[in-house]
């Protein structure tokens, strides 16, 4: 026998619903990012230096997060230098707008307090603790986050903790997310995806001395299994990497100098513009002969009649019209040579493109008047035509040429 089931009755049930997955969502949240012990242990690097291999929320280990899951021996420099120019995934900086707020760079542990070495502790940022050589128990901030993806999207994110005393090591941690629109904030869904991703990246690197892994049983976030990538720099070879990176950069910055300046030659602008000219008739021309095939492909059904009526406007008028608006700023001479070459090259890709190898004379003939009648046209839109009391009829002729050139084969047609 059916019963019915009253609104109030299902109203309280949908509420039971939604606290029982609201507790499990906080109970779920709770294992996954807090816990810790009230005397955490903490793993010995090869300095020295004790770290705690998790990240936090706060300066203490009630607000545990995520496991650090790759440490890298070097130089600290040379390890950003090495994520953010030469490696194979995309990182960049995260802005501002979407990294955590880092008011300060590390807090000093003094007993059982917690105090403050740079200012107030505001924002959500992610810490690291760790007991250096130099004996110092610090609370550190990320010394630099990157990212490879879409904020909005799905991204591995990194950061990057490097050694306070001594600059030899980096501690990553390193996780993949996506965002979430209901929550309005990144999930983090793998751990173990990015560290194999960088864990690869740094695999026979030339500045690399080994990658191995080791046990660190921080097992207790995500995916994470415990086992922390460790990757060795080459020492002399991480120096050749800043210096190569250094140098490279200022080449790169002598390169847009002298690019500059030979911009500022006017023979060179010249020179830039008369190639212009050619690739922007070369590019028209073979646009328009594939770009009709391309239709005749997709539209099998397609009148080839109704295709000509599209393209050969584009043809008779486009190429004429592109000599003479792109030789403006040339002189006379140079306007004529690159436009004739430019519809000179065109035919000749046009027809090696097509496998033809052999054709009639008049066929020469006709394409050599057009590469004339084309000349004319920028020579008479050039810089020096222009020039006030210069009429020298050049655009006038060029079109006549160009407009008996092409009247001529449709005569045909009468």
């Amino acid at each position: 026998m059916a019963r019915e089931v009253r609104p109030t009755t299902a109203v309280t049930v949908l509420f039971v619903v939604i606290a029982a997955i609201t507790g499990a969502s906080v109970v779920s949240a709770e294992f996954f990012d807090s816990g810790g012990a009230a005397d955490p242990e903490t793993v010995t690097l090869e300095d020295g230096s004790e770290l705690w291999p998790y990240t936090s929320k706060g300066p203490n280990y009630r607000e545990r997060t995520l496991s650090i899951n790759l440490v890298v021996y070097g130089d600290t420099d040379a390890t950003e230098r090495a994520l953010r120019e030469i490696s194979l995934a995309d990182w960049e900086p995260v802005e501002e707008d979407q990294q955590d707020i880092a008011p300060a760079e590390e807090f000093e542990v003094d007993g059982n307090r917690t105090t403050v070495a740079w200012g107030g502790a505001s924002g959500a940022t992610r810490y690291v603790y760790v007991d250096t050589v130099d004996d110092r128990a610090l609370w550190l901030v990320e010394s630099y986050q990157l990212h490879d993806g879409d904020y909005l999207g799905e991204r591995q994110h990194l950061r990057g903790y490097e050694d306070p005393a001594e600059d030899e090591w980096t501690a990553i941690q390193a996780h993949d997310e996506h965002w979430d629109w209901f929550h309005l904030r990144h999930t983090v869904h793998s751990i173990e995806e990015s560290q194999l991703a960088i864990e690869e990246d740094f695999f026979g690197r030339w500045y690399v001395d080994s990658v191995t892994r080791d046990r660190f049983a921080n097992d207790a976030s995500s995916d994470a299994d415990g086992w922390v990538t460790i990757v060795d720099l080459d020492e002399r070879a991480t120096r050749l990497l800043i210096a190569g990176l250094l140098l490279g950069s200022i080449g790169v910055a002598r390169t847009l100098e002298r690019g500059t300046e030979l911009w500022q030659d006017e023979d060179v602008r010249r020179t830039l513009r008369s190639l212009a000219t050619i690739g922007l008739l070369v590019l028209l021309y073979l646009s328009i002969r594939f770009g009709a095939v391309g239709i005749e492909r997709l539209f099998p059904g397609l009148r080839t009649n109704a295709i000509v009526i599209v393209f050969y406007p584009l043809l008779v008028l486009g190429l004429p019209v592109v000599a003479y608006l792109s030789t403006r700023q040339l002189d006379r001479e140079q306007a004529f040579a690159a436009a004739s070459l430019g519809f000179t090259v065109a035919i000749f890709l046009d027809y090696t493109l097509l496998g033809v190898t052999r054709l009639p004379l008049d066929t020469f003939v006709h394409r050599g008047a057009l590469a004339v009648a084309i000349g004319l046209i920028a020579a008479g839109a050039s810089q020096t035509a222009r020039e006030p009391g210069v009429e020298h009829g050049y655009v006038r002729t060029g079109v006549l040429l160009w407009v008996v050139a092409v009247t001529i084969p449709l005569l045909q047609f009468v």
